[in-house]
């Protein structure tokens, strides 16, 4: 009992460093808007987006487009994905939701896996 004590908590100052230094890491803004624009978490029933995942979408969004008209083009076009209309409603684009995912390797969005 005693060893498996010293042993858990000579472990927790490594764990708790772990955990800062991942979570520095999980929250990017690129990280967001992989989250909130991938359709098999955003079209899942438990899907919840708060305040840090938007702004981390929109911090995104102005870096990769410098071009305010065509960030707004974009703006509207979320609207219809989040909705799923257009596009997003058509046969095809459900019966993928969950089969694709978007892969994240080392900061740079590298495609989707079916």
């Amino acid at each position: 009992m005693i060893f498996l004590l010293f042993f858990l908590y000579s472990y927790i100052p490594i764990w708790n460093i772990v955990d800062a230094r991942w979570e520095l890491q999980l929250h990017r803004p690129l990280h967001a808007a992989a989250y909130y624009l991938n359709p098999h978490y955003h079209y899942n029933p438990n899907f919840k987006v708060n305040a840090n995942i938007k702004i981390g979408l929109y911090q995104c969004l102005e870096r990769m487009v410098p071009n305010a008209s065509e960030r707004c083009k974009i703006d509207l076009q979320l609207e219809s994905f989040k909705d799923a209309k257009g596009l997003f409603d058509i046969d095809a684009a459900k019966t993928t939701r969950d089969k694709k995912k978007l892969q994240l390797n080392g900061g740079i969005l590298m495609g989707m896996n079916v």
